[in-house]
């Protein structure tokens, strides 16, 4: 299903508020590359923007190939953006067909780089962005520092992306930055890399954050608010405020995320007084040592423990994050995690594929002892089980098991049998799925919009010009 991409809505905005026109097109699963190629064309697009995370790095590349190979757009310029750009620079190397690569926050950055372009100068010394000339030279400029005052930023634009993203999941992020380091995250390299940048952890004031979710509220009906910052109340001073003043002013449940060293007593009630309803914690993996060793997380089994009973003892809903399928992993330590999460008995439990993405420290001792195989293309996380990873101690096939038990064995201990073969055949349906002809994947679309979304966006602006200055500007 489309989901909304609170980075680029906040590019967008920004853009649009110095006068340009954006349009947005989602690549979904459903749509062809050649679909893409005549919106770009009917737009006149002059600047093809994609979003991207390194699980979707090799469709970005083969799409890119095949817009420039159509002869209208060959000299239009791409630029990527997103997670994979800023952990991977050096992947712009990869292919003739991509222009730029934004390498930090690109509100500022598109902004600078789009001005410079609409009025045709010289755009390859903007700070931000590594470059592809037409020469086939790269140019390397420095990492622009961190954005100081989220205040200062439009609220992201959620009007270019489709009302169903916001029917079922209202979500919002108010802060940037995570204190922590853990070795599968990006945010490992983001820290390093914007270490001398400004302060990593900054968030928009309480009451934009609330003003924010209010002007939501006025266009949008939702009975549940998500609020997707990676640890919710990393800034206690923050946390306070906002919880003293959200149900004062809000009325709606939301659900937040938390780490369980950052929970507490007190913070659960906090959190249950001010009108949150779930919150998730990251258990991750139940074998306390390779949570240490491998994951970078130094955390006890009896913090954990001890989160989710301060929840329960709340009222709270809780969510256990939980990764299998990581280099260090057997079948008996993911055993561990199923019966760390029996343990702790999490109202919902959800559980992924670990990706070795690009640039993180797990990744590239992925690549550094030959784990990867040839299905480097295969977009899993959250998908069937499968891994792209040839490990010593755990199969494929293991994992792909144990993927398909984990939150069954928790959740229907009494009928696990029945319920194993239940989500089997659910799996399967959508396996089949994806050969359907397209007529009834139509017709299957109205019924239901359940797709899955890739991570790459297009978007096209049009500066807002004199008659005589106006030029097409497409991201």
């Amino acid at each position: 299903m489309a989901s909304f991409n609170y980075g680029l809505a906040s590019v967008i905005a920004v853009l649009k508020q110095s006068g340009y026109f954006v349009k947005l097109v989602v690549v979904e699963d459903d749509i062809r590359p050649k679909d893409i190629i005549r919106e770009i064309i009917k737009f006149n697009a002059d600047i093809i923007g994609f979003s991207c995370m390194s699980n979707y790095w090799q469709y970005v590349k083969n799409l890119s190939e095949m817009i420039k190979l159509t002869p209208q757009l060959k000299d239009k310029l791409i630029f990527v953006g997103g997670t994979h750009s800023i952990v991977c620079p050096q992947s712009i190397q990869e292919s003739e067909h991509i222009d730029a690569f934004c390498i930090g926050e690109g509100e500022y950055a598109a902004l600078e780089a789009v001005e410079k372009i609409s009025q045709g100068r010289d755009f390859y010394d903007t700070p931000g962005f590594h470059f592809r000339t037409k020469q086939n030279e790269i140019i390397k400029n420095e990492a622009r520092m961190m954005i100081g005052r989220l205040d200062d930023l439009p609220f992201p634009d959620r009007d270019v992306f489709p009302e169903k993203v916001f029917i079922n999941y209202a979500n919002f992020t108010f802060s940037r930055g995570c204190p922590y380091s853990c070795s599968y995250c990006c945010n490992s390299v983001f820290n390093t890399i914007f270490r001398d940048k400004g302060n990593r952890i900054r968030c928009r004031s309480v009451s934009k954050a609330l003003e924010e979710i209010e002007i939501f509220l006025k266009k949008y009906e939702s009975d549940m608010l998500s609020f997707d910052d990676d640890c919710f109340n990393k800034n206690r001073q923050w946390f306070r405020e906002f919880c003293l003043k959200y149900k004062a002013r809000v009325s709606i449940p939301y659900a937040c995320n938390t780490r369980p060293e950052f929970f507490d007593r007190e913070t659960a009630q906090m959190l249950k007084e001010s009108g949150c309803k779930k919150i998730s914690i990251g258990v991750e993996s139940g074998d306390e040592n390779l949570r240490r060793t491998v994951l970078n997380r130094d955390m006890k089994d009896e913090q954990i423990i001890m989160a989710f009973e301060y929840a329960r003892e709340a009222g709270l809903e809780t969510m256990s994050f939980n990764m299998i399928g990581f280099p260090g992993e057997t079948k008996e330590s993911i055993r561990k995690t199923i019966e760390l999460n029996k343990r702790i008995k999490p109202t919902y439990v959800q559980v992924s594929t670990f990706y070795p993405y690009a640039g993180t420290p797990l990744g590239e001792l992925c690549k550094e002892k030959n784990y990867l195989d040839d299905e480097r293309g295969l977009f899993t996380y959250f998908g069937k089980g499968s891994s792209i990873l040839n490990l010593p101690n755990l199969s494929k096939k293991d994992i792909k098991d144990l993927f398909f038990r984990f939150e069954l064995e928790i959740y229907n201990s009494h009928n696990f049998g029945r319920a194993y073969i239940a989500k089997k055949i659910r799996y399967a349906v959508s396996w089949i799925y994806k050969y359907f002809p397209r007529p009834i994947k139509n017709i299957l679309r109205i019924i239901k919009s359940n797709f899955y979304e890739t991570s790459c966006s297009l978007l096209r602006i049009e500066p807002q010009l004199s008659s005589g200055q106006r030029k097409k500007v497409t991201i």
